[in-house]
């Protein structure tokens, strides 16, 4: 969550002079600024094939390397995941590090829906399959340049409890007794390579069919259970049902998804709710949570 004191403006024109001047061969296509809901990238399209992304906050630049970093791996992934084009590098009026990436068609699932949930849910079960198959390297391992996805949960446990406390629209008793439970599954999974953000949000459709896994930014190499919180972030019970099956995960591996996504929506939540942001997949989450673990 970015503190809006700590955000880099960027002028439209700086942006353009910037991919003009770093990647000459693009001068003549049509560059425009392309609004989005996220908090930590400029984003400018670039033609119909292309994007740059431009760092609005200081951690961002973090995300923005193991982005180019580990995308590359990821090129034949079952759903289609955007590929490095160039990075680019500061100007006199902008201090950091960017990136030109493909543009992936779709319309994000939180503004879109899939025609066949169970069927997204397989295809994406298979998309974390292939994330896994994928030897892990340990210079991508969870740290503050990924906001600590794939860590073991213990380590989530002071920002819950604190944010628990502002939070008097949830059952506190519910919450603290799944968390518990979630933290008492263990952490023996082997370190494998996860996305760490996949949501409505970072989920493009096209046709009701999942047609894109967009910003790589909080990937990384940690406890796979951390990616299982999808179930809940884009799926109701039964694709919920056939996402687990296909995924052929422990129930450990299951409790700790829940804990995944049971902080991901506490942590977010008071933070929403006192600055007036929109919190629908984090509400949506804590329903769905509530009825797997009554």
């Amino acid at each position: 969550m970015s503190d809006a004191s700590s955000i880099v403006s960027l002028d439209p024109q700086v942006a353009e002079q910037l991919i003009q001047r770093q990647f000459p061969e693009l001068a003549d296509r049509n560059i425009c600024h392309q609004p989005s809901k996220g908090t930590d990238n400029h984003i400018f399209r670039i033609g119909d094939d292309l994007c740059a992304r431009f760092p609005k906050v200081p951690w961002a630049v973090g995300t923005a390397r193991r982005e180019t970093g580990t995308l590359p791996r990821f090129a034949g992934a079952p759903l289609p995941v955007p590929q490095v084009y160039g990075i680019g590098t500061p100007g006199p009026a902008y201090p950091y590090t960017w990136s030109v990436l493909s543009w992936l068609p779709g319309a994000p699932l939180e503004d879109s829906a899939l025609s066949d949930p169970p069927d997204a849910a397989r295809h994406l079960a298979d998309f974390y399959a292939f994330l896994r198959s994928v030897p892990p390297d340990e210079a991508f391992r969870f740290g503050p340049d990924n906001n600590w996805r794939g860590v073991p949960l213990a380590a989530r446990a002071p920002q819950f409890d604190a944010a628990l406390a502002r939070l008097p629209r949830v059952n506190s008793d519910w919450a603290a007794r799944l968390w518990s439970q979630a933290l008492g599954a263990g952490t023996n999974s082997a370190p494998v390579w996860l996305h760490g953000d996949v949501h409505p949000g970072n989920v493009l459709v096209t046709d009701g069919g999942i047609s894109g896994i967009i910003d790589w930014g909080l990937c990384g190499v940690g406890d796979g259970a951390c990616d299982l919180l999808s179930a809940w972030t884009m799926f109701e019970a039964g694709a919920r049902d056939v996402f687990r099956q296909s995924m052929g995960v422990s129930d450990a591996q299951w409790l700790r998804g829940a804990g995944w996504a049971l902080s991901m929506a506490v942590i977010y939540l008071p933070y929403a709710y006192e600055n007036g942001l929109r919190c629908d997949m984090s509400e949506n989450m804590i329903g769905r949570l509530m009825k797997d673990f009554p």
